[in-house]
């Protein structure tokens, strides 16, 4: 449940980071209106020479080139922060919503795992039925301790191991056919 959980939001996060910096594509429009603008500035240059408007005009095709220029440069700051944008937004979504889990939940599941496999190495040997009757007593609900005997503790002191252990067996998810690892 833990990987379909980080999954998702790894899903999803990737997911909206795309959609948000597929909207950078709206800034092309004005990019393309600032390279229109600049030819519109050349032309206009073409014209400078002509006697009468030929100064006035030169002067204004610069004027024009200039906002194109800033229109273009515009639009690839306005692209570049909206890719940032998307970037950003989409590692949050993928990361924020795992990583309490991944904080907290991860460590104790693969520590539980580790303890799994080293309890499965010890199947069998001396001392194991007792060690797990005692931490079926440690670990297991007051109330499922009391539908496997009466007095856990008393089974414990007079060495009546074996049904604590296979509690413990099952709550580790274990079978006592577990072979060593």
């Amino acid at each position: 449940m833990l990987v379909a959980w980080v999954l998702a939001w790894a899903f999803a996060g990737v997911a909206i980071g795309r959609e948000i910096q597929g909207l950078a594509e709206v800034t092309d429009s004005a990019r393309d209106a600032g390279r229109a603008t600049q030819r519109a500035g050349d032309a206009l240059e073409s014209l400078s020479g002509l006697p009468v408007v030929g100064g006035a005009v030169g002067d204004s095709a610069a004027t024009i080139r200039d906002a194109g220029q800033e229109a273009i440069d515009g639009a690839e700051r306005g692209r570049t922060r909206v890719k940032r944008l998307g970037a950003l937004v989409g590692t949050l979504i993928a990361v924020v919503p795992s990583l309490p889990l991944l904080i907290f939940v991860l460590p104790g599941r693969l520590a539980e795992a580790r303890d799994r496999r080293r309890i499965a190495g010890r199947l069998g040997e001396p001392g194991t039925e007792e060690l797990l009757a005692t931490r079926a007593v440690a670990h297991l609900p007051y109330r499922r301790l009391l539908a496997i005997t009466s007095d856990p503790a008393r089974d414990l002191r007079e060495g009546r191991h074996e049904r604590l252990a296979d509690a413990e067996l099952a709550r580790l998810r274990l079978s006592r056919s577990a072979s060593r690892r």
